[in-house]
């Protein structure tokens, strides 16, 4: 079980550093592409696309890490009264809706980057399906930390208290 934390972790880490960096380029690149714009009325070709990748991925990476660390939008006010068995089988059961949904993403996706993944995302000439692969990329990251999150919280290595209380 040890083993199986220590890769979720680093796994997490890398990812996480790799969100940074994508996040960071993005924010630069925003800016840049104002000041440009509106101070010198000129661009950078392919800045706005490159932007919306840039997006795509640390909104596809970010959902994946967001599982990993429990921060993804949940409503508990009911499943906080709950007995702590059944906040278990709530919480092992959204797992398991989360991987699912993700799954099926990952299938879904398979068709249509076959479909339109040929066709070159312009002006950058890349073709569609490298810069729509991070949806399945990410949906798989998905799944697999909710397995992992199911593994680690049947083995009694999780808790399934709420982790985040706000501040009074």
């Amino acid at each position: 079980m040890d083993q199986i934390i220590r890769i979720e972790h680093w796994l997490t880490r890398i990812l996480e550093a790799l969100l940074v960096i994508a996040f960071a380029v993005f924010l630069l690149l925003v800016c840049v592409l104002v000041v440009l714009r509106y101070v010198f009325a000129s661009t950078i070709i392919g800045g706005n696309e490159f932007v919306t990748i840039a997006f795509i991925f640390t909104s596809a990476i970010g959902g994946a890490v967001c599982i990993s660390r429990r921060e993804h939008i949940a409503i508990t006010f009911f499943i906080d009264l709950l007995p702590l068995g059944a906040k278990k089988v709530v919480y092992l059961l959204g797992l398991l809706l989360m991987a699912i949904v993700n799954a099926y993403m990952v299938y879904y996706s398979q068709g249509w980057i076959a479909k339109a993944g040929h066709y070159p995302w312009e002006p950058l000439g890349w073709a569609q399906g490298i810069v729509h692969a991070v949806i399945p990329v990410g949906c798989s990251l998905a799944v697999l930390y909710c397995l992992l999150r199911i593994i680690l919280t049947l083995a009694n290595r999780e808790s399934v208290e709420v982790v985040w209380m706000p501040e009074e």
